[in-house]
């Protein structure tokens, strides 16, 4: 097989790409930034024409590529749903002609029920890590010179063994890759941290619940050499005490990156001010309502995704990774980046909210009440908590106790106390809370994934009743 590399049409491009890119949201002022975004969308929307999927959806809404002028036209464009991609794979998600044995294939992992795939290619592999030089330069990191691990999904058709294997492969012969390190999420977590203790990484990206594993195994005096300078966080929720709990461990930020299959990259980083950046050079974001109408800049809303750069299976005005959001206008960061915002970060998947039988609806990311009494009483004796809504009425929080620290400082049972309280304060009278030890929380849906932090099990038509009622 020909080395992808040798072909001009994905080397010169991608040369380019990782010439240009890079620096680009601190170099372009706002009017030249539009200008690039309004020609790079013009470009995906000719791209995305040529897809049967897209072809006949803006044939149906009585739109052409030469209607759209710019960004400020994308309200012209019929949205996309997971399921116009599933419905339409493998062969109406290409262009028109497109070989797809050229074409790789990746797929979600289905946290929503069912999985999705998509096609990518070399072109599109080698751009995906653009955002990712970006964040190394708040931290003054060369990524040629760091030492990266990367604490990945590497089953069949997941995107890091797609990387792996289909384009970092064909750079053996030109570039190391001694400096990046790939471990495999599925293996035991003291030999997850042997294998990081040896390789000793600058900059460690992994699951939130799978820095847990390793803070706790580091605080037992395993790790001694693993002194990254930033952690990344993707692929679930970050709460506020995982975050505590992890970085003083570690003693260096553990900050969020928002990624998905489908965008094939980062959509926004956490900087270290704590803002949200949207790579707006390679994404557009949108937010909708529960009627697919657009919600004002700043309002709660369903995540709507255009990614402006690549090939393979376009995705435009594509609904189904369905988190929410509030999206405000460019704001000018003391980190140095101009750019929209996604302000608290991403609140999770809409089915996990939390509703009440009084009317109040949390979404997961506003329900985790547990780490303000662990930072009351600046203790870590909780390993790792779980909160489950069993019925309406019936909230259970699961904690994993820490027994080396269980008689250090406060009590654990005057923390059990709090947090209970907490949570009765939240959820009203209505509403059973229990507290209980657990000696471990897993995934029961997926054993191959961290387990969540709040889950619901309440069917979504009994919560949609519930507010029909109140209303």
């Amino acid at each position: 097989m020909i080395n992808p590399l040798f072909n001009p049409m994905n080397s010169v491009p991608l040369l380019m790409r990782y010439i240009l890119d890079p620096g680009r949201l601190k170099r372009l002022n706002p009017r030249q930034m539009k200008r690039y975004r309004d020609k790079a969308f013009k470009r995906i929307v000719k791209y995305a024409y040529t897809v049967p999927l897209y072809h006949d959806k803006y044939k149906k809404a009585g739109v052409h590529p030469s209607d759209i002028k710019g960004i400020d036209d994308i309200v012209k464009l019929p949205m996309v749903s997971k399921n116009d991609m599933r419905e339409n794979f493998p062969d109406r998600i290409l262009p028109v002609g497109h070989n797809k044995e050229k074409f790789h294939v990746i797929c979600t992992g289905g946290t929503t029920g069912k999985s999705i795939s998509i096609y990518t290619d070399f072109y599109t592999m080698g751009g995906s890590s653009i955002p990712f030089f970006r964040e190394l330069e708040a931290f003054n990191l060369d990524w040629k010179k760091i030492q990266f691990a990367n604490i990945g999904n590497f089953n069949p058709c997941r995107v890091d063994l797609v990387i792996r294997e289909n384009f970092r492969k064909p750079l053996e012969s030109f570039f190391s890759w001694d400096n990046q390190l790939d471990i495999d999420v599925n293996i035991p977590a003291k030999e997850l941290i042997d294998k990081l203790n040896k390789f000793k990484p600058d900059v460690i990206l992994a699951y939130p619940a799978i820095y847990q594993h390793l803070a706790f195994l580091k605080r037992k005096g395993y790790g001694k050499n693993i002194k990254p300078t930033v952690m990344y966080a993707a692929g679930a929720l970050l709460d506020d005490y995982t975050r505590k709990y992890v970085e003083d461990a570690f003693g260096c930020r553990l900050l969020n990156s928002y990624q998905s299959v489908e965008a094939h990259g980062i959509i926004a980083t956490e900087c270290i001010e704590g803002n949200w950046h949207v790579h707006t050079d390679r994404y557009i974001t949108e937010a909708i309502d529960d009627d697919s109408n657009l919600v004002a800049p700043g309002e709660r809303g369903h995540l709507v995704m255009t990614r402006l750069w690549g090939r393979g299976t376009p995705i435009v005005r594509y609904t189904g990774m369905d988190d929410w959001v509030r999206i405000t206008p460019n704001k000018k960061c003391k980190c140095g980046w101009d750019t929209p915002v996604i302000e608290g970060g991403v609140e999770g998947r809409m089915r996990a909210n939390i509703v009440l039988p009084n009317g109040k609806v949390f979404p997961p990311g506003a329900f985790c009440f547990v780490e303000p009494v662990l930072t009351k009483y600046k203790s870590f004796v909780v390993k790792k908590y779980q909160v489950v809504q069993n019925k309406l009425d019936e909230i259970e929080v699961l904690l994993v106790i820490d027994e080396d620290l269980r008689n250090v400082g406060a009590s654990t049972d005057v923390i059990k106390k709090e947090i209970k309280e907490n949570y009765e304060n939240k959820v009203g009278p209505e509403v059973k809370v229990i507290i209980k030890e657990v000696d471990e929380i897993k995934n029961k849906e997926n054993p191959m994934k961290p387990a969540p932090i709040v889950i619901t099990k309440v069917k979504l038509e009994e919560g949609f009743k519930v507010l029909d009622n109140i209303t």
